[in-house]
């Protein structure tokens, strides 16, 4: 049985608590509705800067929260924080007796850190001007850039590190706009897990988060582009090419999500079976660093392939890759291959059941959606899939209407173009 309280305090907060008995550590974090598909062109990559500054222990406009989060640290807590394209969050894991402390810096984060000194924010502002431009330097941005070939550069298509420009023009105004707008309570979710009394938890809760001001949040309506296309950046010269093709798929929580999971394992896991491997690495050596991957959004999704070859071998790897999705769609995949895939998915699986933090994420992308699963419902999924099932979703994702191009790197894009054939 998979035990979750979900309760709402006054001030429109939710809060989702799981106890796992026996268990010595805990994990809280709360997730906030706030990522990059919330920002415009202005203000792109602000998310990700304020991230970095709420959680920042030299905020000395906030002593409180340094010395919170100096304890908290000494006493063996780790903490983090992160920036999607749809919330930021903030994240502690340690000793079950520490719980009380964790939630009272958590607190702290969302609530009080609102302005920061002129030292700080001019230094952090270059900390992740760094990030961004490593970032885009590097092939580590293709992912991001068939999301954005695929919806464009609005909603889910927006970079999560931003407008390198707009991180260095950034001030506490700005900043302060987005916290305003949306870190409020019904914009955001609180969630615990481990070896926790509820009642006992929800007092402690009531305590330190009923003063978080209940506040409106700002009105967001998703748009996205019209038909997918193509990202082409012919690089600086290199020797090396990625290149990645994808197509636009469902949601996170459509049922259609474990069946282009298995799919994606099938056709280009890094592992050495998949059937892309097999024809771009072991057959004809164009590529080592290769892989598919998905990425699933609250209202849309998109499933890829990339690889990085050398640019005189692009052609020849887009080739094979549309090759093997076109057999795909028409011959589909065997019930051996959908065996095979479904226990890798489930070994991931039972490997986050075993990480107090993994299940944290986990339910925090859930609940920014409204919605409430397990890791153990996600299993039964897996292990319900059938082959006939599988086929016709991959049939119904594989076609040219969705698919859209990314490359990074030298190659004939003039050439490439017609060989983006779906039949």
């Amino acid at each position: 049985m998979y035990d979750i309280l979900n309760v709402y305090l006054e001030n429109g907060l939710r809060v989702i608590m799981h106890r796992i008995p026996n268990s010595r550590t805990m994990s809280c974090g709360v997730w906030v509705r706030q990522g990059s598909k919330h920002e415009d062109g202005s203000n792109n990559g602000l998310s990700h800067l304020l991230e970095h500054l709420m959680i920042n222990k030299d905020n000395n406009l906030n002593p409180r929260f340094q010395e919170l989060i100096s304890n908290v640290a000494a006493e063996g807590v780790l903490y983090n924080a992160g920036t999607t394209k749809e919330s930021t969050s903030y994240y502690f894991t340690g000793l079950t007796e520490t719980l009380d402390r964790c939630l009272n810096t958590l607190a702290s984060i969302v609530i009080d850190n609102k302005t920061f000194a002129n030292e700080l924010l001019d230094n952090e502002k270059k900390v992740v001007t760094q990030e961004a431009i490593s970032f885009y330097s590097s092939f580590n941005q293709i992912k991001e850039r068939v999301s954005q070939a695929l919806w464009g550069d609005i909603g889910v298509g927006k970079i999560i590190v931003g407008n390198i420009e707009n991180v260095k023009s950034a001030n506490n105004k700005a900043l302060e706009g987005i916290l305003n707008e949306a870190y409020t309570p019904e914009n955001s979710v609180l969630l615990i897990i481990g070896d926790i009394d509820y009642q006992e938890t929800l007092k402690i809760i009531d305590h330190y988060f009923t003063r978080w001001k209940d506040t409106c949040t700002r009105e967001y309506s998703e748009v996205v582009q019209s038909e997918p296309g193509v990202y082409y950046n012919s690089g600086n010269g290199g020797k090396s090419t990625v290149a990645s093709i994808g197509f636009r798929a469902p949601g996170y929580m459509t049922k259609d999500r474990v069946y282009i999971e298995i799919a994606s394992k099938i056709i280009g896991d890094s592992g050495l079976d998949s059937r892309l491997a097999q024809e771009v690495r072991m057959k004809r050596g164009l590529a080592y660093n290769l892989g598919s991957f998905t990425n699933f959004y609250e209202n849309r999704g998109s499933f890829a392939f990339t690889s990085v070859c050398s640019k005189e071998s692009v052609e020849e790897l887009i080739k094979i890759v549309v090759n093997e999705f076109n057999k795909a769609k028409y011959n589909g995949f065997t019930p051996a291959e959908m065996e095979k895939a479904k226990k890798i998915l489930k070994t991931n699986r039972l490997l986050e059941l075993g990480d107090l933090a993994s299940q944290l994420k986990f339910l925090g992308k859930c609940a920014t959606y409204g919605h409430l699963y397990s890791l153990e419902q996600e299993l039964r999924n897996i292990e319900k899939a059938d082959c006939d099932t599988l086929n016709r979703v991959i049939k119904d994702i594989i076609k040219e209407e969705s698919l859209a191009l990314a490359i990074i790197g030298e190659c004939n894009i003039d050439n490439i173009i017609p060989l983006l054939k779906v039949n």
